[in-house]
């Protein structure tokens, strides 16, 4: 589901707790509104995902795939013979996005729907999501949290990662979407916010992050190498015995370190 769904549903256990802070009162308009705001987003994620070209997308331009061979983690990235989004894996699909430094999961849709409310309702909408921003904790953790993943997002490694999409018509359609929504998105982040650069009001987290970035950039290129050698072998010997497994898996362990999460 989107990222606003989630988000909604992580905060309930905190909001039932915390019921009488004027923040998290019930309020009818902002209720509505995040209503809205998430159905849009969930049909912007959903186009994606069940774009006729996705699943082939995400295979090559991530290494969910290798994560299977490998045996990472407790279950398999998707079920045996499985060709289809919905037998993917959950935490797989997360730690691939993760690794590919797309991170779709964690914000695609956001700012379709936020563009969508301020063109439907003008400046009545405006006004609302300002008033949201400033006065609803929940509609607030959600910008907060979208754009804090946005900083982590990395285009140029996920054109890297697209490059290895066999189909030009898939890798084209697919990371099309996921670019013009990326930059939709961060630019309703910014006009909401009224910061020039995303992260501007996390100065410790945008100062860490900008000490990580260089290292993480320097990782996922050399990952994209790894992954592509690692393919092209793959059918000439047993995969345990290809001397190129090891630093795929220290890759995986790398990224995930320093991104700060595995999914």
């Amino acid at each position: 589901g989107s990222h606003l769904e989630l988000l909604l549903a992580g905060v309930i256990e905190h909001t039932l707790k915390s019921a009488q802070e004027t923040e998290l009162q019930p309020h009818a308009e902002f209720d509505e509104a995040l209503a809205a705001l998430s159905g849009v987003a969930y049909t912007a994620y959903r186009q994606l995902v069940e774009h006729a070209g996705f699943v082939a997308y995400f295979q090559a331009a991530s290494p969910v795939e290798e994560f299977s061979l490998l045996n990472l983690g407790s279950r398999p990235a998707r079920r045996f013979g499985a060709r289809s989004l919905a037998d993917l894996r959950a935490i797989p699909w997360v730690f691939a996005w993760t690794q590919n430094r797309q991170l779709v999961p964690g914000w695609y849709g956001v700012g379709s729907a936020l563009a969508e409310f301020r063109r439907v309702r003008g400046a009545t909408g405006e006004a609302t999501l300002r008033a949201m921003f400033a006065h609803s904790r929940l509609f607030r953790l959600v910008i907060d949290e979208v754009e804090k993943t946005l900083a982590l997002v990395d285009l140029a490694i996920a054109e890297r990662y697209a490059s290895l999409v066999p189909v030009t018509a898939v890798r084209h359609a697919v990371l099309e979407l996921i670019e013009t929504e990326y930059a939709r998105t961060r630019d309703e982040i910014l006009a909401l916010t009224g910061e020039q650069a995303l992260v501007e009001r996390f100065p410790g987290f945008r100062e860490r992050l900008a000490a990580r970035l260089p290292m993480l950039a320097a990782l996922g290129r050399e990952q994209v190498e790894v992954l592509a050698r690692f393919r092209a072998q793959a059918g000439q010997e047993p995969i345990e015995k290809l001397d190129l497994t090891v630093s795929l898996m220290l890759s995986f362990n790398a990224v995930a370190t320093g991104m700060g999460r595995t999914g």
